[in-house]
């Protein structure tokens, strides 16, 4: 038997369990992990964020400064919209979890498997690839300087923010305790958004196999030649029609579940990663050191993900819940029963509304957004370029 497709996310699970936000799929989560979980937030979110604001604050007016700090606090924002979207949501998200594992997701026939297997693969291809392109970056920003330290003797940095409302003399005498806790912080906060992200892609990833197996089992409704009779024959259609319909409405169910869980978090992805893309075009004109050239390509090629990816598998699950009409039209419903007919009618209506994916219901999850970012991404950088040249001459 094929493992249950809430077993593509273990890895995520396990993540979100080893950085404090996940207790597990138990209703009553263990008392020492809440006290755990509470430390781990409050020393490394709350507190970390209350001093990148103050950091902020107290950042030179300098639009080559400025544009380092922003970098890091407008990603901060968006994880802690999706790391309280796990904490608050996480009901609902082992109910999903559970919704997967049921017998009409799993594929009624070798093909139908066969798509939701390749589907879950592909997904956990993408979870490599995204997990190996973070933690590659990560590096660059805080290992690369660390060893560039002991072999050329360069000068080493503070990794996230330079903490400005400390004087010299402080961050000099505490330096090594602050750069561990600014990256330590930094991976833990990596990996959230790692796991989140591959989270959200993975549920439409598995929507999208599910109509594909849906439009597979409604053009397979053909008249059986076994068949002894009309009446047999049509009863037998329409048993298999009902079939395809609970497992439309599952669908439908599971697409509205998940829905309601990220459309707050990509309503802020989606604003904050314009802005950080933006951001981080005009800190790669600046003049850079290797390691942070390195980690700024690999950082805008992540943001650049993090928002097209969705907004791609948006446009994918809009397109194939649109092929569900034609779907139905090519089953053999012509010789077959009123009833029939007129159940198919009833699902050819239902399906001419396609699954559309918001972000807090005011915009798509679609490629016509992502272009929409990238332009207003790309127009905010050519004002903020015009500025600083304005300013250096």
């Amino acid at each position: 038997m094929p493992p249950p497709q809430s077993d593509s996310f273990r890895h995520n699970c396990f993540f979100w369990k080893l950085f404090g936000i996940w207790p597990g799929r138990t209703p009553a989560p263990n008392k020492y992990y809440k006290y755990f979980s509470f430390t781990y937030l409050i020393t490394t979110l709350v507190a970390y964020n209350a001093l990148l604001t103050l950091n902020l604050y107290y950042t030179p007016r300098k639009i080559d400064l400025f544009i380092h700090e922003v970098i890091f606090y407008f990603t901060e924002i968006a994880v802690t919209t999706k790391v309280s979207m796990i904490l608050f949501k996480r009901k609902q998200i082992v109910a999903i979890l559970d919704l997967l594992d049921c017998e009409e997701f799993k594929g009624s026939d070798d093909t139908g498997r066969k798509i939701v297997e390749e589907h879950n693969t592909n997904f956990k291809i993408y979870y490599k690839i995204l997990s190996i392109l973070s933690n590659f970056t990560y590096l660059s920003q805080v290992l690369f300087p660390v060893i560039g330290m002991l072999i050329f003797k360069t000068t080493l940095d503070l990794p996230i923010c330079k903490y400005y409302f400390l004087s010299e003399e402080t961050i000099d005498n505490y330096f090594t305790l602050i750069f561990l806790y600014q990256s330590f912080g930094m991976y833990g906060h990596m990996i959230y958004n790692v796991n989140i992200d591959t989270l959200i892609v993975g549920f439409m990833v598995l929507a999208i196999a599910q109509i594909k197996v849906l439009s597979h089992d409604l053009e397979n409704l053909k008249i059986e030649k076994s068949d002894t009779g009309r009446e047999e024959s049509d009863q037998k259609q329409l048993q298999k029609l009902y079939k395809c319909v609970k497992h439309y409405a599952l669908v439908l169910k599971y697409c509205a579940d998940f829905q309601q869980i990220i459309s707050a978090t990509m309503f802020v992805q989606y604003g904050v990663g314009a802005a950080c893309i933006c951001v981080t075009m005009c800190a790669l004109l600046l003049p850079l050191k290797v390691e942070t050239f390195i980690f700024m390509v690999g950082y805008f090629f992540v943001m650049s993900l993090q928002l097209f990816v969705p907004a791609w598998l948006g446009t994918q699950l809009l397109y194939e819940s649109q092929e569900l009409m034609v779907a139905a039209y090519k089953s053999d419903w012509i010789p077959r029963s009123r009833s029939y007919r007129q159940s198919i009618k009833l699902f050819v209506e239902r399906a001419k509304h396609p699954v559309v994916i918001t972000g807090l219901k005011i915009f798509p999850l679609s490629l016509a957004t992502y272009i929409s970012i990238m332009k207003t991404a790309y127009s905010c950088f050519t004002l903020v370029r015009f500025m600083q040249d304005r300013e250096e001459h």
